[in-house]
């Protein structure tokens, strides 16, 4: 990212710890107050909403949808009864595409890319490639999806069993999902990593989580083994020299 095409910050509000890009050329210092304005604004909904409904903080099952939930909530809720996964597991995903959109909408941004705890929500004018970051696993960063104009917007979300505190009863190094929706990328991740308890699954499960129709492309790493699949192309990364086929 460290190029003139991309002006990057971060935002940090409670556990919410956002990196934001945007094309340099509409970047102005109102877009990093105005993101965590958002943070601020959307942390306070889910906040309001765990008050009511406390079983949607604690809950790894999906739960029918209250009335007159905010967009946001309702979306998570759907996610989760599609993924089979608590509504939490679509948080990240969610507030990454809510704000990704409030900021394009806001001051016009050409490109915009929200990352939220591994889960991006991305809108681009001229291709970009998203490397896999998987622990421990040889195949860490080697693998990427390069992301054309027309593919976006969409986001690409990721869980694993092996990096980070988030809750995973699987043992993926990375399952990464591709969709169109924030909410149902990561209530998908979180279910696909569930699923693989071992690196001969991975390619089992990738084709099981590709007969899903929300979803556009996977990649579950598990220690020297890969399952890729779905419509996104692909690329191998040499650390050492840049991208190659």
């Amino acid at each position: 990212m460290g190029n003139a095409r991309w002006k990057s910050f971060r935002v940090e509000y409670l556990e919410t710890d956002l990196w934001i890009a945007v094309d340099s050329g509409n970047y102005s210092i109102k877009a990093e107050i105005f993101s965590k304005e958002q943070a601020v604004y959307y942390r306070n909904i889910l906040d309001k909403h765990i008050c009511e409904f406390p079983e949607f903080l604690t809950s790894l099952t999906p739960l029918a949808v209250p009335a007159r939930a905010h967009p946001l909530i309702a979306e998570m809720y759907k996610a989760s009864g599609i993924a089979g996964t608590g509504p939490m597991s679509a948080v990240a995903g969610a507030v990454a595409e809510y704000i990704c959109n409030d900021l394009i909408s806001k001051f016009g941004f050409s490109e915009a890319i929200i990352e939220n705890g591994g889960d991006i929500f991305i809108k681009i004018n001229h291709p970009a490639t998203i490397s896999v970051y998987a622990g421990a696993s040889p195949l860490s960063e080697r693998i990427g999806l390069f992301i054309k104009p027309e593919d976006t917007p969409m986001s690409i979300c990721c869980s694993s069993g092996t990096v980070g505190h988030s809750l995973s009863f699987g043992n993926a190094d990375a399952a990464v999902i591709g969709c169109r929706s924030g909410a149902q990328a990561d209530a998908y991740a979180t279910a696909c990593c569930n699923e693989v308890k071992s690196a001969s699954m991975v390619s089992e499960v990738a084709k099981s989580f590709l007969q899903k129709p929300d979803i556009i492309s996977v990649i579950i790493i598990k220690d020297d083994k890969a399952g890729i699949g779905g419509k996104l192309e692909v690329k191998i990364l040499d650390n050492d020299t840049g991208p190659t086929l």
